[in-house]
């Protein structure tokens, strides 16, 4: 796919997205191309599409996402439609860098949880600083595992929160946010089986 689905304009970031209401979870599934050549995300949320409910929901889906505040994102154009326009206020560089890794990710978390054996050894290299991916591997476990859903939401929430540590620590080196970045992880690694992974090696030396 040559289009991305989103751009800057104003000093903010905006966000074509394709939302389907009632879909069973709050998801976003990567990114496709329309038939009119427009790139959009595809996302999905739990909420019906009334009073404003599916949009908020997907305004929470797409700031917790990118790990900001919910007051940060809004549905600017589209919100009777499925088809929206989301402006994501915030340094427009770092959003849509943090965009493209996660579409990347969403990718990769797509073929392994359809059993392509190149994404998953791709996903079992490195440590949480050189390898990001190493969430997505436990990402898609815990998707595979058959859990209760409430477990599967706590396990998903946690490795969230996780990646959002180690996405602000690595880069600063903040040995103490590594630290309980790799002990999040590791946390649902031993619910769903999945061995542990190691400190970066620069707290290792």
């Amino acid at each position: 796919m040559d289009a991305l689905p989103y751009r800057i304009e104003r000093e903010r970031l905006l966000v074509d997205v394709r939302l389907t209401p009632r879909g069973g979870r709050d998801a976003v599934e990567g990114a496709e191309t329309l038939a009119d050549g427009r790139a959009v995300l595809k996302a999905r949320v739990r909420a019906v599409p009334e009073d404003g409910k599916a949009n908020a929901a997907l305004e929470s889906l797409i700031a917790a996402e990118l790990g900001i505040g919910r007051s940060q994102v809004a549905v600017i154009h589209g919100k009777t439609a499925r088809l929206k326009t989301l402006a994501v206020q915030g340094d427009p560089a770092r959003l849509s860098a943090g965009l493209a890794r996660f579409l990347a990710a969403a990718l990769l978390l797509l073929l392994t949880l359809a059993g392509t054996p190149a994404s998953a050894q791709f996903m079992t290299r490195g440590d949480i600083c050189s390898d990001p991916s190493q969430f997505l591997r436990s990402r898609a476990t815990v998707e595979r595992a058959g859990l209760p859903t409430p477990d599967r939401a706590r396990l998903v929430r946690t490795l969230r929160a996780a990646q959002s540590l180690a996405r602000d620590a690595c880069p600063n080196r903040d040995g103490w946010l590594v630290r309980r970045a790799v002990g999040m992880l590791n946390a649902v690694n031993r619910e769903v089986r999945l061995p542990p992974v190691d400190l970066p090696l620069f707290l290792r030396e």
